[in-house]
């Protein structure tokens, strides 16, 4: 049976792998190992010897990279080489989870893992530089995957699900940028299908993976709505009245050329992360 080590545990892709993991799992808690503290990562790994470290700990906050480069960088880039110096001189699998934001959206068309990066913020730049920490790595996995959801945590589906309720309830409109397009992603469905490629041996090298097909965020926003039944006009901004501070790719929608597990439709992901959230209340 093998044996996982899980980065970044209590976040909601790690929360996603729980229940599907065989064998013995590790659940490495940022509260009680610093990926930033090469030592302590060492000493946790060989302590456990793992057979696969499925790395989901990283700096998200891709505004506030922007004004704190250096926290996204220890923790993206730093953290992420103290995971590779832990495993050398083992046969531990890699698994590192990188964004779409790795691109820089003028291609106008889903990206492939041959296509070649050009990041335009700083938090785009911490994942590609923490890409190359793991492909340096005989068995470092690198897995792409675009607009993270899920019913745990922080991310787009469950604040527009709260924000509409709040705006049905005044009768008005929700404002949603349409002129970003990515590939929404449920977390359940990106775990699911990266263990089913590690069970077929999947090796190193970069992986796609994302929601089937693509859409706008304001398109995501509708999904979300009319999934749960909330009447509120879901109307369209532009990422420059949004006014965030970092830059976004217009287009980063996600495709693999490479032979992997599919992942389901965006909108069969929105359907269960929404049905979740509903159910819980």
């Amino acid at each position: 049976m093998p044996r996982w080590f899980v980065t970044g545990a209590g976040g909601q892709l790690a929360t996603a792998f729980e229940p599907l993991l065989d064998g013995e799992v590790f659940l490495s808690r940022e509260a009680a190992l610093d990926i930033r503290d090469a030592a302590a990562v060492y000493a946790a790994v060989h302590a456990f010897a793992p057979d696969v470290i499925l790395h989901t700990a990283a700096y998200t906050n891709v505004d506030g990279a922007e004004g704190d480069p250096e926290s996204a960088t220890t923790i993206n880039v730093l953290g992420t080489r103290n995971v590779i110096a832990a495993v050398r001189g083992t046969h531990t699998q890699v698994v590192y989870f990188s964004s779409d934001y790795v691109f820089d959206g003028a291609k106008g068309a889903p990206y492939v893992e041959s296509d070649e990066p050009h990041p335009l913020s700083v938090y785009g730049r911490t994942k590609l530089a923490g890409e190359a920490e793991v492909l340096g790595w005989a068995r470092g996995m690198v897995v792409r995957t675009s607009w993270l959801f899920s019913e745990t945590g922080v991310n787009f589906v469950k604040t527009i699900l709260a924000a509409a309720a709040s705006k049905a309830a005044t009768g008005e409109p929700l404002r949603v940028v349409d002129d970003q397009v990515g590939s929404p992603t449920y977390a359940g469905h990106l775990a699911a299908a990266v263990v089913e490629a590690l069970h077929l041996g999947v090796g190193s090298g970069i992986y796609h993976m994302g929601g089937g097909g693509y859409c706008s965020w304001q398109e995501l926003a509708r999904e979300v709505v009319q999934i749960a039944g909330i009447e509120v006009a879901v109307e369209p901004i532009t990422t420059v009245e949004l006014g965030r501070p970092a830059l976004r790719p217009p287009f980063s929608a996600l495709t693999s050329e490479r032979p992997i597990p599919r992942l389901p439709s965006w909108p069969n992901g929105v359907a269960a992360a929404v049905d979740r959230l509903l159910a819980s209340g």
